[in-house]
């Protein structure tokens, strides 16, 4: 089978795959949001830029919760900057790139596999340096070294060797960005910057698309990015033509206005709907395939989500369009699954991180995550199951701490891992999706992890993500 068919092969694979799934994606917002499910009236219906929300597809209307709250970051990456406490609610700043990838293990999205790329980096008290920086893609797991470790996808310096820049100082930012095994790793920055690939000095734009294919890298055994050729960048998309796409996608803003313009690319995911339109030859002499591409831009204040296809138009979903059509109104974000401020008038945000995925859902979040000794912790739950067994854990203190995990053996669907030693504290009903525990008076200052255990309607035993509540 020549690379042509197999490439072919694959990519109708890839898109069968996606289509039994169902079209849930995992996405982050520019601005503060809500829920449009009020996520029963908890806490958990407050979105922060710092975190990853998942869109279920399925039932209409399309409904975005909670998927990787700050709380479940900050347990996760413990005391990264040095200052004896495990609350940052300005962890990561924002989520400005998200990306799923094949791991050696293999298995569903969790918590734990999925990588992004932050806009303010994490301290490195925990991980130490470099931690996890805006020009990074990485996440935080465990390793023999201890929990609040990185472990990067694509570094900084890789992504400017292919640029054809030197790889230090670090001079980029993330903007987007997706990956595939068959067309390669597809980036975009935060700014303009001239680089040096291959094909000679250009002015990269801040909503260009690039492509490091798969001929110019090699991968570790993690799958993750080993080494890629100097220069062999390419250019795959120019912001030219996002802005011409954005303009034949006749899509209007959170006020109603035709949007005119793309200004900055902001998230992208690989459309698997339609094969790949075109292809350009790479400096190895042969060619890379550019699919399409579902994006986001900066302009798209109201939530839209477009696709390449068709030299452009607004996405599809199994409830209707992702935004709304010039003449219909604004687009408001309940095509997204989030509440928006009037009838009239959508959100603020737009969306600024994309990747297409199946979702399971079991989080939880501290209602107030720092308390006065005498109080009681009170936590909210997201779960599958119709009864939630509530536990918690004593953390370690002090300056650089980092609660240690432990893998979880029992559940395959969820965050893969719990924090021993688990004490357990009650249950409570969580049959509605959403339920609330409050703890007895906590009599003494402390750092206590909270994990919830369920069965899941398929019968496995999946434990939440994790909530840190830390008592003074």
């Amino acid at each position: 089978m020549n690379a042509s068919s197999r490439l072919c092969l694959t990519s109708l694979l890839s898109a069968a795959a996606l289509s039994a799934q169902g079209s849930d994606f995992l996405f982050s917002v520019s601005q503060p949001e809500f829920t449009l499910s009020g996520s029963g009236g908890t806490g958990m219906q407050n979105l922060f830029p710092n975190e990853i929300l998942g869109l279920h597809a399925v039932p209409c209307p399309m409904m975005t919760e909670k998927w990787a709250p700050r709380s479940c970051f900050m347990t996760m990456a413990g005391d990264d900057n040095g200052n004896n406490a495990y609350w940052n609610p300005n962890i990561l700043g924002s989520i400005d790139a998200l990306m799923t990838a094949p791991s050696a293990a293999g298995g569903m999205n969790n918590q734990r596999n999925v990588f992004y790329s932050p806009s303010q980096p994490l301290g490195t008290a925990v991980s130490g340096a470099p931690g996890l920086r805006p020009g990074d893609i990485g996440r935080i797991v465990r390793t023999g070294a201890g929990d609040g470790r990185i472990e990067y996808f694509i570094r900084a310096e890789q992504i400017q060797i292919a640029l054809g820049l030197p790889p230090v100082p670090v001079v980029i930012d993330v903007d987007a960005a997706v990956y595939s095994p068959n067309f390669g790793i597809f980036l975009s920055l935060d700014a303009d910057i001239v680089i040096n690939p291959c094909t000679g000095p250009v002015l990269l734009r801040d909503g260009d698309v690039f492509v490091i294919p798969p001929v110019s890298y090699t991968l570790a055994a993690n799958q993750t990015i080993a080494t890629v050729a100097p220069g062999s960048a390419l250019v795959a998309i120019t912001e030219a033509a996002f802005d011409a796409m954005v303009v034949n996608a006749n899509v209007t803003n959170h006020v109603g206005m035709c949007i005119p313009n793309s200004v900055d690319l902001e998230s992208l995911d690989i459309d698997w709907s339609a094969p790949p339109p075109f292809s350009v030859p790479t400096c190895a002499g042969v060619v890379a395939w550019i699919p399409h591409f579902l994006f986001s831009t900066e302009t798209m204040r109201g939530g839209a989500i477009l696709t390449t296809k068709g030299g452009g138009q607004i996405a599809p979903s199994g409830c209707g369009l992702l935004g709304t059509p010039c003449g219909g109104g604004a687009t408001l974000g309940n095509q997204i699954g989030l509440r928006p401020p009037t009838a009239a008038s959508g959100i603020q945000s737009y969306v600024n991180a994309l990747a297409s995925t199946r979702l399971f859902d079991f989080e939880s979040e501290a209602a107030t995550p720092v308390i006065p000794v005498g109080s009681s912790a009170v936590v909210d739950f997201h779960s599958p199951g119709a009864m939630t067994w509530v536990f918690l854990t004593f953390a370690p203190t002090g300056a650089g701490a980092v609660a240690p995990s432990a893998p979880f053996g029992f559940g395959f669907l969820g965050f893969p891992d719990f924090y021993p030693v688990l004490n357990f504290m009650g249950a409570i009903p969580t049959g509605t999706g959403f339920g609330t525990y409050t703890s007895p008076a906590i009599p003494f200052p402390c750092k206590l992890v909270f994990s919830g255990v369920t069965i899941s309607t398929a019968g496995s035993v999946e434990i939440s993500t994790p909530t840190t509540v830390e008592v003074f």
